[in-house]
């Protein structure tokens, strides 16, 4: 070999060298990332569950899963759909905190194994996917997090998941590295963002349009969700009687769409600092229990398109009034075959609707052989009770009684269009 080829070959060496130093973010990332090559223990045990669950994806026409590769968990362009945050009195190390599949198209037998197994998740949100199985037990994940809507929170610029969050001007990454005092906003790029109310100890399951099914877990009201979305799926069975220890934290539930069966809980009724229930497009039956008098904040309260009979109550729809924040109550479609006095005033002004149930005296009201076939079936749910003792209602704020709102400024709601 001459001189200048030894020269060259020298040249070249030393370059790849000094490049490797200089910019080492241009080297292949390791095949299997081990511990050591983390910030912390918790970001390698969530890269182990977020590889496990890579492998089971069947279907990314997105491309999103190539992103899911190496040991930068919360970086820029790495890791797409996953958010990090640092966790109060934890030193400031990084944990995902934060999960936005939606509108990926992802393709996947279940969830089980992959969102009950990132520990300090505060957020998943992935509509518009195909994800199937049964909803995933949430109990042991320990949220610490407080979400805080404050408007004057600045905001970060618009991030790859179209979505904004709001932060602490003391930190600088947009990578959630805050101490968890911040607003989410969702949206589309350049379009108008929606933004969680400030709730203490706040959890959100946002799954609409899968493909989901089997039951709700029975130890759903052990969770402290505060956001809670599975419309458009495919599950069956009863809405647990669990679901009443979500009084204190459960803001909105959607339901809706489904093949939920069984009788309306008395429990449903204790979520007494619920905005939003919607139940409706099931197969439910029952009379509406009396502890449906306890929803002091509910505003949307849409029960439409189920099996549910008797008498509209007056206590429920005294909620409308200085009693509740009522603004929207849907029945319609069930087999009602009466309305208490005071709700008469409701459908003359549309906040109550009982189209298409079998209440005589009243238009567009199913036709009688179609109500004497259901009336003559057996029922098997409890009576409606006349009394019952509801939880400590929430104070309003000022102003709020009887507020209406679009459907987009509800959080749940706005999901069903992401």
């Amino acid at each position: 070999m001459d001189d200048f080829s030894i020269s060259l070959s020298i040249f070249l060496f030393i370059y790849c060298i000094a490049g490797t130093v200089a910019y080492p973010e241009l080297l292949p990332h390791k095949a299997n990332p081990q511990p050591h090559d983390f910030p912390n223990e918790k970001l390698y045990r969530s890269y182990l569950v977020i590889q496990r669950f890579k492998s089971t994806v069947t279907s990314d026409p997105k491309n999103v899963t190539a992103t899911w590769t190496g040991n930068d968990i919360c970086g820029e362009t790495t890791y797409v759909g996953f958010h990090c945050g640092a966790l109060p009195g934890r030193d400031n190390q990084l944990t995902v905190t934060k999960i936005i599949l939606n509108g990926y198209s992802l393709h996947a037998p279940k969830l089980q194994g992959f969102v009950d197994q990132i520990p300090d998740l505060a957020l998943f949100h992935a509509a518009s996917n195909n994800f199937g199985g049964d909803i995933p037990r949430l109990v042991g994940l320990g949220y610490l997090y407080k979400l805080n809507a404050r408007s004057d929170l600045p905001l970060h610029p618009q991030d790859r998941y179209g979505g904004q969050v709001g932060v602490n001007p003391q930190f600088k990454s947009q990578c959630l590295t805050a101490t968890i005092n911040f607003t989410f906003h969702f949206g589309i790029p350049g379009g108008k963002g929606r933004q969680i109310p400030g709730v203490t100890d706040a959890k959100a399951l946002l799954l609409n349009h899968n493909n989901l099914s089997g039951p709700l877990p029975l130890d759903l009201g052990f969770s402290k969700l505060s956001y809670l979305a599975v419309a458009n799926n495919k599950l069956t069975g009863p809405i647990p009687s669990s679901i009443g220890h979500l009084q204190d934290s459960l803001f909105e539930v959607l339901l809706l769409n489904n093949q939920l069966s069984g009788c309306l809980p008395h429990e449903l009724g204790m979520l007494n600092k619920a905005a939003v229930i919607d139940a409706s497009m099931n197969q439910l039956t029952g009379p509406i229990p009396a502890s449906f008098s306890c929803l002091s904040s509910v505003e949307q309260l849409n029960l439409g398109g189920n099996r549910l009979y008797g008498q509209v109550p007056d206590v429920l729809c005294k909620l409308a009034g200085p009693a509740g924040r009522l603004a929207n109550l849907t029945l319609s479609g069930n087999y009602f075959t009466s309305v208490a006095p005071a709700c008469a005033a409701l459908i003359k002004d549309g906040v109550l609707d009982v189209k298409n149930n079998c209440i005589p005296g009243l238009a567009n009201q199913r036709r009688p052989a179609e109500c004497a076939a259901f009336q003559s079936q057996p029922k098997t749910c409890p009576a409606a009770t006349t009394q019952v003792a509801c939880p400590a209602a929430p104070a309003a704020p000022p102003g709020e009684r009887n507020a209406i709102r679009d459907y987009s400024s509800y959080v749940t709601y706005a999901t069903l269009h992401d």
